[in-house]
């Protein structure tokens, strides 16, 4: 017969969780990265960890920290070169587009690695961290870059799937720059699926949306995926707008045109600049957060001193808290 301190022992063992056990989850720390801006677009940097309220599927989330992060992250851009990037009327839409990577490509700091995805309903040309920016310029200096060359349909999930992977293994800050007219009618895989990798992975998702007048309810649906992905992952929608030239909705194919001129071009150097500025810094919030294995949904608040949600800001942050692993 075991001693009594033997006996606890044994007996402590027994009623110990096995393994994988519901049980055995442990009350973990968790991370998020938040950006807040101000109505200019600019950083705000002097927060306190007062100054944010969290919950996670309704339930006050205890907010540990809140420390102001700013370095060199890594950046996939994705371009898109299928058929629709071309335009109806003139080569209009594809100078944006162009113009909107290359800005990146030279204004983004030399410090912050740049991958380069160009993709149709396949990744038709890849350019990893590793080959640098001279081999993008050089790209785009070449046919395959230019106007007549795009053609084919848009797999767009299918290429944030395959610039997430690039980006393995994830850290803190990596990001997805979509540079496309948004719709996407050839992927294998789902929005639904995309979300969940991007959730799994950290990597936050930001577009630069060329943006046409839908005409269909699909094409509505496919902006509205688009822009959540971005919205959901805790990215953010840059862009342009077109216009329509023939407001007879009885023709889909109508022509629109895009304003290729200084404000155009300006637009694009803000959209670069605030990028950067999200991309490269923010808010990293620990959260006291028990674990479960399902993921949470997240709904964040920035408060005045008296506690009072502020309305003077932008706040980006990611809407899913991922299961414990």
């Amino acid at each position: 017969m075991p001693t009594i301190p033997a006996f606890l022992t044994i007996l402590a063992l027994l009623l110990s969780p096995l393994p994988g056990c519901a049980q055995g989850l442990q009350d973990q720390t968790r991370s998020i990265a938040v950006n807040v801006l101000d109505s200019h677009g600019s950083a705000i940097r002097d927060l306190t960890k007062e100054n944010f309220r969290v919950r996670v599927n309704g339930k006050p989330a205890e907010v540990l920290s809140a420390e102001y992060s700013l370095a060199p992250r890594r950046i996939v851009v994705l371009l898109d070169t299928s058929g629709s990037m071309a335009g109806n009327r003139n080569n209009t839409k594809w100078q944006i587009a162009r113009e909107a990577l290359t800005d990146v490509i030279a204004t983004t700091p030399k410090s912050v690695p740049i991958a380069l995805l160009a993709f149709s309903d396949r990744i038709n040309s890849t350019f990893g961290f590793e080959q640098g920016r001279a081999a993008i310029v050089d790209w785009l200096r070449q046919g395959p870059s230019q106007r007549e060359r795009l053609k084919g349909r848009t797999a767009l999930f299918d290429a944030t799937v395959a610039a997430i992977k690039l980006l393995q293994p994830p850290q803190p800050g990596d990001s997805i720059y979509a540079i496309t007219d948004g719709g996407d009618d050839a992927s294998t895989v789902s929005v639904r699926d995309t979300e969940r990798t991007m959730v799994l992975s950290g990597v936050r998702f930001f577009i630069f949306l060329l943006a046409e007048p839908s005409v269909t309810e699909e094409q509505r649906s496919g902006l509205d995926s688009v822009t959540q992905l971005a919205i959901r992952s805790g990215g953010f929608i840059f862009g342009a707008r077109a216009q329509r030239l023939d407001m007879d909705l009885a023709y889909p194919n109508t022509d629109v045109t895009y304003d290729y001129d200084e404000a155009a071009r300006e637009n694009i150097k803000l959209s670069t600049q605030e990028l950067n500025i999200q991309v490269n810094g923010f808010y990293i919030l620990q959260l006291a957060e028990p674990s479960s294995r399902k993921n949470g949904k997240i709904t964040l608040e920035v408060l005045d001193k008296p506690g009072r949600s502020r309305k003077d800001v932008v706040v980006s942050y990611p809407r899913t808290l991922p299961a414990a692993k």
